[in-house]
């Protein structure tokens, strides 16, 4: 309606069907749970990469140093090899190009992600997800006056694009580190527009510059 009642087209995309599994109660610690269940899955488990999402780059490097320590003290007792890759933005481009190879010698690949892994990359291979339930926001802070990253539970419909990840090459599984409560109850069905949660004053300036008198009647999608 907002556009003007256009004609809605819906393209069905191929994806198999994901298995969702919920945690029992609330995670205290998502970073020792999700390391916890990835190591589980590997030693359990058919083959088929993992993806695991993180807020944000430390949570990633931590998780990383904590599986490669877990799998090293294993692999004394036979267990397999496991190859630990992060991704996130601020990471050198010839490491992010690592997650798409193949692990040699048929390794199985455990790729820790933020959002970045949720939408804007699809890497091949993957059967298993497993989701902290949080990611980093872009919030205006008026305190301070500055915007600021700050780590918030996801939506619904972000838990849906993640679980989905798992489904792109064959039937999956995801493991969601929140309860089912926890997603009906507590999580919003979408994440709140970053129009109104960050600071405006580029949005009146340039709206000002395009010749908008009044702002307050300007005709938003999601009105600030």
């Amino acid at each position: 309606s907002f556009f003007g009642n256009v004609p809605i087209f819906t393209i069905p995309g191929r994806t198999f069907p994901v298995e969702v599994f919920y945690s029992k109660n609330t995670v205290e610690d998502y970073v020792d749970a999700a390391v916890k269940q990835t190591v589980q899955l590997h030693l359990g488990a058919p083959d088929g990469d993992i993806l695991v999402f993180m807020p944000g780059q430390e949570d990633i490097d931590a998780t990383c140093e904590m599986i490669k320590d877990k799998i090293e003290s294993l692999e004394e007792e036979g267990a397999k090899p496991l190859s630990v890759l992060p991704i996130y933005s601020q990471l050198p481009s010839d490491l992010q190009a690592k997650i798409f190879h193949k692990a040699e010698n048929g390794m199985r690949k455990v790729v820790v992600a933020t959002n970045i892994a949720e939408t804007s990359l699809t890497v091949d291979g993957i059967i298993y997800v497993i989701d902290s339930g949080y990611c980093k926001l872009k919030v205006f802070n008026p305190r301070i006056g500055m915007d600021a990253l700050q780590v918030f539970p996801i939506s619904q419909a972000n838990a849906n694009q993640r679980s989905g990840r798992a489904g792109r090459t064959g039937p999956g599984q995801c493991f969601r580190l929140y309860s089912e409560k926890n997603f009906r109850e507590e999580m919003l069905k979408t994440n709140v527009p970053e129009i109104q949660r960050t600071n405006l004053s580029n949005v009146v300036l340039l709206l000002k510059s395009l010749g908008v008198q009044d702002l307050l009647q300007f005709h938003f999608m999601d009105p600030p």
